[in-house]
């Protein structure tokens, strides 16, 4: 089962047609509880949930989670690479792009230079 959680309405729908077995969710409580779900396809949502907390109690129940962020400099992408979270996709972007990852995750050689800057490690 996939879950897509974003603010976006039409990416949601959008999402949903190209993906089978999804479903739309709109509270975080709701993927919690979800008992089947393997992945989990999302945006930051300001405001709403604090986005360490929640992510890790997503990871927490191995659920793989393809996050959709708006540029390599939010203080998120951080917070999700120590979470293990490294299917990022930054827009601007297409449906495709997002509905890749579920089959084919990014390999560590694809975050690696972002982890490299968390890390302070040197060429």
């Amino acid at each position: 089962m996939v879950l897509i959680f974003t603010e976006n309405e039409q990416l949601n729908n959008e999402l949903n047609k190209k993906i089978e077995d999804s479903r739309i969710v709109y509270y975080p409580e709701y993927i919690l509880e979800e008992k089947e779900a393997t992945t989990l396809i999302a945006t930051v949502q300001q405001n709403k949930y604090n986005f360490k907390e929640f992510m890790f109690k997503v990871r927490s129940k191995n659920i793989q989670v393809i996050l959709i962020l708006e540029n390599e400099n939010v203080k998120e992408l951080k917070e999700a690479l120590t979470l293990g979270i490294y299917d990022i996709v930054f827009d601007p972007f297409d449906i495709e792009e997002v509905t890749k990852r579920i089959t084919n995750p990014n390999p560590f050689s694809k975050i690696s230079k972002y982890i490299k800057d968390i890390l302070e490690l040197e060429n």
